[in-house]
């Protein structure tokens, strides 16, 4: 058995122990492809949605309870004690904005902590890189899904992480001294 490859000479014929060799090869990837196609699939990064929406019918209890409450962003940056931070980045991690938070005196002076329980937090932080340099941040009431804050910043001149932490703080601060 010979292969016969096309160049801009004419063509090339490989030797039989080369073209058995190939050929063995891409039977292997062929069985490999037909028995585990997740594993041979290009695997990119998928970036989960901000927000996961819900049927209609599934969520009562949250509804209920966004149906009694009646708060408005203020109130919640005012009551927020417990902070958890999710990010949707592998350039800024939940880790080093947690980092930047804990540092944050105004943070530490309200008595806020962070949490990696998502249930226990009354503030939820996302994370998101939009374009390029540019990423968007968001503080969500965890029960009634109210925005408290959200903004969009750049990465040129400084830390994201820093940034973020320094403009949640400022406008709970702004909050709380209403």
């Amino acid at each position: 058995m010979k292969l016969s490859i096309a160049s801009g000479r004419g063509f090339i014929t490989l030797p039989t122990g080369i073209t058995k060799v190939l050929f063995l090869l891409f039977a292997v990837f062929l069985l490999v492809l037909v028995i585990h196609p997740e594993r041979v699939a290009a695997q990119e990064p998928s970036n989960p949605p901000l927000l996961q929406v819900e049927p209609f019918g599934e969520n009562l209890g949250r509804r209920a309870r966004r149906a009694e409450s009646t708060k408005n962003p203020a109130e919640v940056l005012r009551a927020a004690r417990y902070v958890y931070v999710r990010s949707h980045s592998a350039l800024v991690t939940a880790e080093d904005i947690e980092n930047k938070l804990r540092k944050h005196p105004d943070f530490q002076r309200y008595g806020m902590v962070v949490t990696r329980m998502e249930t226990d937090a009354d503030l939820i932080l996302e994370v998101r890189r939009s374009i390029l340099t540019k990423f968007v941040f968001t503080a969500i009431d965890p029960t009634t899904l109210v925005v408290a804050y959200s903004g969009k910043l750049s990465s040129l001149g400084g830390t994201v992480d820093g940034k973020v932490a320094s403009l949640l703080m400022k406008q709970v601060v702004d909050a709380r001294q209403k």
